[in-house]
């Protein structure tokens, strides 16, 4: 007869041998709930008929039901944590600093209680050394010296950090104490505390029911002396799910536990009879496949399941265990067709859903701007609250309507009540509030007013979740008088996504299992699969969030590191008990939180068992391709395109400017993107400061500054400073960047700078006053530039809008104002056209172009045109002198007057046009990729 290594379908068989129809008459405790659910389905495969079933509990159930208290959940026990703390404390810490080391005490406040510690004592050890002494005379000299060895570097002379720790330790017995009285006035009990006080009376039991205790592993102190407290009796037994491979070697970690038991007398007994000697007597296929990221490894593990090849009935056998949850989604993405069922057994943190994202946002938003009371938000920020409109069943027409008035505003804040008004949905969610109390109110009714049924499971599940702890936290706050800020309640709800779990549970009897590591105890499956078998994952870096010593843990018997590895060691083991084919894959890729090794666990059997091992590799295979270049041929259709800049016989609407020149010279597949075929940048809010925007403010406001006077005087100038504020708002508001005359954020620190700039200005114009203003911001300014080409004579339609053009001391100026780091010199002419070069100066072709459009426009006149760039660069130098300089050789020359340089400058604007309207010379891409990064059509290219 083949052995049953099935080791809960064993179980149900010898519960039908010894009780047959009366297994009613049995009461069976596992680890978990699972475990007793796969039992209950085994042993009724067992029986043709209908029988009464056993009483099938899982540890914690058994105990509860011998007490009369209720659980208190996490949130409870923070919260009256806090009430006892801030009752001991003179000036207690708030709530949001308490949280996280309040998490640490509740954890080392059960391991003290589940493993039966004397609470004073441990606590009394840590904080004097000199009672350290006295109390641990009982103990052996080992431990003794494992204690003392830990304080040789805290004592005798602590630090301040040292004096802080023993100061907190020395409220924790109070603390203790005073919260297990709060549990009880409110009838609530935690789990470590229950176990103890149920270990602490069962030693006088008496009892003539049957008790089996299954599939236990590592029991606390509590757990193993109730589970022997049965033992006694006479009617229990317990049955252990273990394998000789690592139960007789002394160095394999899956079999500490067992090896310990074994020693003891009421245990010894079970341990004998229930040794297997499975792993490696029945045959076992092993596979590996190390594999880049995760999505390599789900993909491996799809062809896998592909390569099997089972029945419908069959794939109840296979089962895929997740060392990381946040993986499970793309696993459900990944199944093949011919899985019709997966089913998902695994706690996964809410902080992965949308529901939960949505929330956080919203927060997130009362947060930041309760200052102003959320009368105003960003834009942005409501446009990410509306990337969840499918939650809110909001459509997308409503949601593009409101951001194109926006942008047709420039509305980079939003009134919060005219989001309010488009979105009614959200209304309540973003309604000011006085208290957080307030808020939690309004999310409570939000949740309860949605249409549920319109979410997904996992965000109907998760909604329903957060709705529950959200009453819990508003009453906990009303009972313990726990006051919360908003930025306090943003951190705790930030702290709730990572640690409450939605217990996903599926059905058992079809289609494949999806767990996670802890949900696999006790069962048993003939093809597994783990994805994402890497050292760190499985087993998980064990992180000491204790505020007890690991050596003072040690010396207690508390959980430490070690003992964690032990367990993780042994649920890795069994799975070899009754797997038939096991599927390992890792990730190989070695990142900032990923090391890219194979789990040690793996390397052990590898090395020391006689298993044969498959191993494969997926290989994304690299190669360094050429870039595409990108050429646009002058055809027919690009041509016509192009031919929109030429006069004809009816004039020509389209003309071409200095900047689109400049774009054509940096880089000509730009030029034909921007101008031939009109693939526009995308509207955006102007918000953020960049060059373009900063120097159309400080054009605007020099403009407004100087409109309305022609003959300017020094003392003119001077009174002008009085109007330089309401000038720079003016600008602002062409812009559309202010509401109310107010800037926010980097538009402060603009508007300083360009009164700085506008001062300089102002300075070096009173230097030179008087002096007359011809034209700000001309915009009529265009001309009929004739070239050849191979079609005959044509004109180009040029213009130029010029920011300002003056005369002084009878010489006309025309003048620019740059804000970034243009420079007055230049070299050759030829290079203002040279793309490739890096000398160009653009700021100098575009005055040089403004003075031929000002010059073709009057060309009768006779006093010199002398260009003038105010740039940035050299503003704030004591001898700046808006003229522009040439330098040849080392040699300077001053640009007096703009007639000397026109012949050369129309050679190269001719040679320029030419070369653009010249059919054989395609629009090609750049070859200065610094050129593209901030390019609006680089994706297009691929390029920067």
């Amino acid at each position: 007869m083949k052995t049953n290594h099935n080791f809960l379908q064993s179980l149900a068989q010898k519960c039908k041998t010894q009780f047959e129809l009366q297994c009613d008459q049995l009461t069976v405790i596992f680890p978990n709930k699972r475990a007793g659910v796969y039992f209950a389905d085994y042993l009724a495969q067992l029986y043709a008929q209908p029988i009464w079933s056993p009483t099938i509990l899982s540890f914690e159930e058994f105990v509860e039901q011998k007490q009369n208290k209720h659980f208190a959940d996490d949130l409870q026990m923070i919260f009256l944590l806090y009430k006892a703390y801030k009752e001991i404390v003179k000036q207690p810490e708030d709530f949001d600093a308490f949280f996280p080391w309040g998490e640490m005490i509740l954890k080392d406040y059960n391991d003290i209680d589940n493993y039966l510690v004397d609470v004073r004592h441990i606590f009394r050890v840590i904080k004097s050394q000199k009672e350290l002494d006295e109390a641990f005379r009982h103990l052996s000299e080992k431990d003794q010296q494992t204690i003392q060895g830990f304080w040789k570097s805290f004592l005798p002379t602590p630090n301040k950090k040292q004096n802080e720790f023993i100061a907190t330790w020395s409220i924790l017995t109070e603390l203790y104490d005073r919260f297990n009285d709060l549990l009880n006035e409110n009838g609530l009990i935690y789990k470590g505390r229950m176990f103890r006080d149920y270990a602490e009376q069962v030693d006088s039991l008496e009892s003539s029911e049957t008790f089996w205790f299954a599939g236990f592993n590592a029991l606390t102190k509590a757990e193993e002396s109730i589970i022997k407290s049965y033992l006694k009796n006479g009617n229990t037994d317990i049955f252990w799910d273990v394998d000789a491979y690592y139960y007789n070697d002394q160095n394999q970690e899956s079999g500490t536990f067992f090896r310990e038991y074994a020693q003891d007398e009421h245990f010894k007994p079970s341990i004998s009879r229930d040794l297997k000697e499975t792993i490696g007597q029945a045959k076992l296929e092993i596979e590996i496949l190390s594999a880049p990221f995760s999505m390599g490894q789900i993909k491996g593990a799809a062809q896998k399941i592909e390569q099997l090849s089972l029945t419908k009935a069959e794939q109840s056998e296979l089962l895929i265990i997740l060392t990381d949850e946040s993986l499970l989604q793309s696993t459900l993405h990944a199944l093949p067709d011919q899985i019709e069922h997966a089913n998902v057994t695994m706690g996964w943190h809410i902080a992965q859903s949308r529901a939960y994202l949505f929330l956080s946002k919203v927060l997130a938003l009362h947060d930041k701007y309760q200052s102003n009371q959320l009368k105003k938000i960003q834009h942005k920020e409501i446009l990410a609250l509306l990337e969840y409109n499918d939650l809110l069943a909001i459509d997308s027409d409503r949601i593009s309507k409101f951001d194109v008035e926006a942008l047709k505003s420039n509305s980079v804040y939003q009134l919060t009540k005219n989001a309010q008004e488009f979105f009614p949905e959200m209304a309540v969610l973003l309604s000011s509030v006085d208290s957080v109390q307030d808020l939690i109110v309004n999310l409570i009714a939000f949740i309860k007013d949605q249409n549920l049924n319109l979410l997904s499971d996992i965000d109907r599940s998760v909604a329903v979740l957060v709705h529950g702890t959200l009453k819990r936290i508003n009453t906990a706050m009303q009972q313990h008088n726990v006051q919360l800020n908003f930025n306090s309640f943003y951190k705790l709800f930030l702290k709730l996504g990572s640690t409450l779990k939605l217990p996903l549970s599926g059905d058992h009897k079809q289609g494949i299992q999806i767990m996670g590591i802890l949900e696999t105890r006790n069962l048993s499956f003939k093809h597994v699969l783990v994805v994402g078998m890497n050292e760190g994952s499985w087993p998980k870096d064990s992180s000491n969030t204790s505020f007890i010593p690991y050596n003072i843990r040690k010396a207690f018997e508390l959980p430490t590191v070690e003992h964690q590895d032990a367990m993780q060691s042994y649920l890795f083991y069994r799975l070899l008990h009754s797997a038939e084919n096991l599927w390992i894959s890792y990730n190989n890729i070695s990142e900032f939180n990923h090391n890219g090794e194979l789990s040690r666990y793996v390397r052990q059997l590898q090395y020391e068992s006689e298993l044969s091992f498959k191993l494969a590799s997926l290989v994304n295979p690299i190669s360094a391709g050429t870039e595409p270049v990108i050429t646009i041929q002058k055809r027919e259709n690009v041509l016509n395109g192009l031919n929109e800049f030429l006069v004809n016989e009816g004039g020509t609407n389209k003309r071409l400017s200095p900047s689109a020149l400049n774009t054509y010279i940096d880089c000509k597949l730009k030029f034909y993107f921007q101008h031939i075929e009109k693939i526009r940048e995308p509207d955006e809010l102007l918000e953020d400061m960049d060059p373009s925007l900063f120097g159309n403010l400080l054009h605007g406001a020099m403009e407004h500054l100087y409109t309305g006077r022609q003959h300017w005087k020094a003392e003119d100038i001077s009174d002008a400073r009085s109007s330089l504020d309401q000038a720079i708002k003016q600008s602002f508001a062409d812009q559309k960047l202010t509401e109310n005359n107010e800037q926010t954020g980097r538009q402060i620190i603009a508007y300083e700078v360009i009164k700085a700039y506008m001062e300089r200005i102002l300075a070096f114009d009173e230097q030179h006053a008087p002096f007359d203003i011809l034209g700000l911001e001309a915009t009529d300014y265009f001309v009929d530039f004739p070239i050849e080409t191979m079609d005959g004579s044509v004109q180009v339609g040029l213009k130029g809008i010029i920011d300002r053009i003056d005369e002084f001391k009878e010489v006309v100026r025309v003048l620019d104002y740059k804000s970034g780091r243009d420079d007055r010199k230049f070299g050759l002419m030829f290079d203002l056209i040279d793309g490739k070069s890096n000398k160009r100066n653009k700021a100098v072709f575009q005055l040089f172009y403004y003075c031929m459009l000002y010059k073709e426009n009057h060309p009768d006149i006779k006093k010199p045109i002398q260009p003038g760039l105010f740039n940035s660069k050299d503003l704030f130098d004591d001898k700046f002198d808006a003229m522009l300089t040439q330098t040849i050789d080392r040699k300077n020359r001053p640009v007096l007057n703009y007639t000397d340089f026109e012949e050369e400058f129309k050679d190269v604007l001719l040679y320029l046009l030419t070369e653009m309207f010249n059919p054989h010379i395609p629009f090609s891409q750049t070859e200065d990729e610094q050129k593209c990064q901030y390019c609006a059509y680089r994706q297009i290219c691929n390029k920067g």
